[in-house]
């Protein structure tokens, strides 16, 4: 048994995939395949079963990944025994634009200062994309606004609620049917934004009513056109604060039931990595907390 054969075994466990693992291992499939099959023998018993075109762990499977996951640990704490104490290399974070502008630097700034040999890579995305650059290797950590994510290959740190607001122009003294009803313009960002989804399915369920958006992707874009009385749309609380101190947005109250929590995702191999773990700490202790209307 080989300290790289439980590497191969833990990465495929991850990524669901054998193809998927040797792209992030960099070797070719045949070699996993064959790492795999010896780690098999040397157990005695099957470690994946492919049913369905999904692939999922055995009994042996599910009984080695913990152990696996804290040799691994283990051997990575005796090889830096000797190593300075103070936390370095780079830390790879995908996040959303509502995020990455209005809530993640003074996180980042107080890691910088406590870590300050850490390069730190930030990429912004949608949401969906950033779990996708996660599960893909790219990203080592990925943050999304989301209902209840359903349980997968990653390790979900919850930050909690992310309260949402349905805004118009400050001069506007519209209510909500009065904007379901009219001829303003509902401004909104991409497809698969989880709080236009929000937004939009209240409306379906409740009303049968579909609306045709003003699609901008910029939340900046969208504020600047709801300001100069555009349209009126439905967007994080944490991204409309300035508007609304200055009165020129205004919230439009709603009945809708809010479910959008702010994410922070790691891949199950990466989530006891010091770097990893330092920021989620970090994280956590800094996670600015904005009040529903």
């Amino acid at each position: 048994m080989e300290l790289q054969q439980l590497r191969t075994f833990r990465t495929i466990a991850d990524t669901g995939s054998y193809t998927k693992a040797a792209q992030l291992l960099g070797y070719t499939q045949s070699t996993v395949s064959a790492q795999i099959k010896n780690l098999e023998q040397t157990l005695q018993a099957p470690l994946f079963t492919y049913e369905h075109r999904q692939l999922s762990l055995t009994i042996t499977g599910r009984r080695l990944l913990p152990l696996t996951t804290q040799l691994l640990s283990d051997y990575q704490a005796i090889a830096h025994l000797n190593a300075s104490t103070q936390l370095s290399g780079q830390l790879r974070i995908a996040a959303p634009e509502s995020l990455t502008i209005y809530q993640l630097p003074p996180i980042l700034q107080a890691f910088r200062q406590a870590y300050p040999l850490v390069q730190l890579q930030l990429t912004n995305a949608t949401c969906q994309y950033n779990r996708q650059q996660l599960m893909a290797g790219e990203a080592d950590i990925a943050l999304m606004l989301w209902p209840e994510l359903p349980a997968d290959r990653l390790v979900d740190h919850d930050l909690g609620p992310v309260p949402m607001s349905c805004v118009v122009s400050g001069q506007n003294e519209a209510q909500l049917t009065d904007l379901l009803t009219g001829d303003l313009p509902w401004i909104i960002n991409e497809p698969d934004c989880s709080y236009r989804n929000q937004f939009e399915n209240y409306l379906w369920q409740t009303r049968h009513q579909r609306l045709v958006p003003m699609e901008l992707w910029s939340i900046e874009a969208i504020k600047k056109m709801v300001v100069s009385e555009v349209g009126y749309t439905y967007l994080p609380t944490l991204t409309i604060q300035p508007e609304l101190q200055a009165g020129t947005l205004r919230t439009v109250a709603t009945p809708i039931v809010n479910e959008i929590h702010a994410h922070l995702l790691t891949r199950a191999s990466m989530a006891t990595q010091p770097l990893v773990a330092a920021f989620i700490a970090m994280a956590r202790a800094n996670w600015p907390t904005i009040p529903a209307d």
